[in-house]
């Protein structure tokens, strides 16, 4: 069965993971995108590690990750869901204390969708959250083109 084909399902919900060694940040990241009302399928996890092996056949529309981790860290995180994860993953937004713009830019070079500054600003996680949801629901609804 094709990701395509699961994820036009009527039952389908799209799934968030959230990743954060704060219990208190993951809780309030879930609040946010609860709030966008679109029936999200939201997993915490404060182990990249262990998120990165859950992640292995699993359909993650949007992670919202940490930088500062035990394990690793987000530029090795990002680097970890790029050479693991192929259709099943789509966008990354990391969320960091670091304020650094060169960190920033770097983590987007490396593949992250949006990079944001804790505490990030409720309506800004949640409008890029819902913008890079849609994204990849639009991405995966549109009809595949037949072969002539």
């Amino acid at each position: 069965m094709s990701v395509s084909s699961i994820r036009s399902a009527r039952k389908f919900r799209q799934t968030v993971l959230l990743i954060d060694d704060q219990s208190t940040v993951l809780d309030i990241h879930a609040a946010i995108l609860k709030s966008l009302k679109m029936d999200l399928k939201i997993v915490k996890m404060t182990d990249p590690v262990e998120a990165l092996e859950w992640m292995q056949n699993k359909q993650v529309d949007l992670i919202i990750t940490d930088f500062r981790m035990h394990q690793m860290d987000g530029m090795q995180f990002i680097q970890a869901i790029k050479n693991a994860c192929n259709e099943l993953c789509s966008s990354t937004m990391v969320v960091t204390a670091i304020k650094d713009q060169t960190t920033h830019q770097e983590l987007i070079a490396a593949g992250a969708s949006a990079c944001l500054s804790k505490p990030a600003q409720t309506l800004e996680l949640a409008s890029i959250a819902k913008a890079l949801l849609e994204k990849s629901r639009d991405h995966y609804s549109r009809p595949l083109l037949e072969s002539k």
